[in-house]
């Protein structure tokens, strides 16, 4: 690269932020609170983060507005917000137009290092006190649920941090949460117990959703720019995201 491209890229990358600032703001919908991806109190996390560095890629500055994961695609399709988070792969409405993945959340089972579960198959869990997050029967397949549906000592909640106090007090034999979220909560225990990690779910792979076609185009363009960039794996670190959970590739 010469002298001169090297000039131009570097001033291009100072004056982002600048244009970004002077454009109107791209109003971006988000979930709840749900740490290490989404903080509201300090507004940053994971997911955050990441989203907004794509948005000032756009040339924009990003504004968040946090709502229930079920209604985020909805508002959109009402003319509220310009960007809908964390849709499905599944979900194609024919009205909208959908990035790349831009997230990976990895789901597992754990239990207690010291209860030797095995635990292989979904079947395996009919039988155990299980606690899962907050609608975990309805977004994880049939298979799961099957295996769930029918047992009294199932429960779901939408309070994640609980689910992980739960398990060190032995209050249930197993979590179903993802897995970044369970770590995050588990470093926070003193003294942490020893846990044994089961993988029963594949990934999930998340997208975000656009009224027009060149903002989806264009989030892709970013998207792939701040894959290639450092500030993502120095995002990573921050926020201790596994590397099987990042989305390289995922397009």
């Amino acid at each position: 690269m010469t002298k001169v491209v090297c000039w131009i890229v570097m001033v291009f990358s100072l004056t982002l932020p600048a244009l970004a600032q002077e454009k109107p703001p791209l109003q971006v919908l988000v979930g709840m609170n749900k740490p290490p991806y989404v903080q509201i109190e300090t507004s940053d996390g994971f997911e955050l983060e990441l989203l907004r560095e794509i948005v000032l890629r756009m040339g924009y500055r990003a504004e968040f507005t946090h709502v229930p994961n079920k209604r985020i695609q909805t508002l959109l399709q009402q003319g509220i917000g310009d960007i809908a988070t964390l849709q499905p792969m599944n979900n194609a409405q024919s009205e909208l137009f959908y990035s790349c993945p831009y997230i990976r959340y990895q789901n597992v089972v754990v239990s207690l290092e010291a209860d030797a579960l095995s635990i292989v198959q979904f079947s395996d869990l009919r039988d155990l006190s299980l606690l899962a997050f907050q609608n975990a029967s309805q977004l994880l397949g049939d298979d799961y649920r099957q295996a769930v549906e029918h047992s009294y000592k199932y429960r779901e909640t939408v309070e994640q941090s609980s689910q992980v106090e739960s398990l060190h007090k032995k209050r249930v034999q197993a979590l179903v949460m993802d897995v970044n979220i369970f770590y995050y909560h588990h470093d926070k225990i003193s003294p942490p117990q020893q846990v044994k990690i089961h993988p029963l779910f594949p990934a999930s792979y998340y997208r975000a959703a656009f009224r027009k076609a060149e903002d989806a185009k264009a989030f892709d363009a970013a998207l792939k720019a701040v894959l290639q960039d450092d500030k993502y794996h120095l995002l990573q670190e921050r926020y201790r995201i596994n590397a099987q959970s990042l989305v390289e590739g995922a397009c």
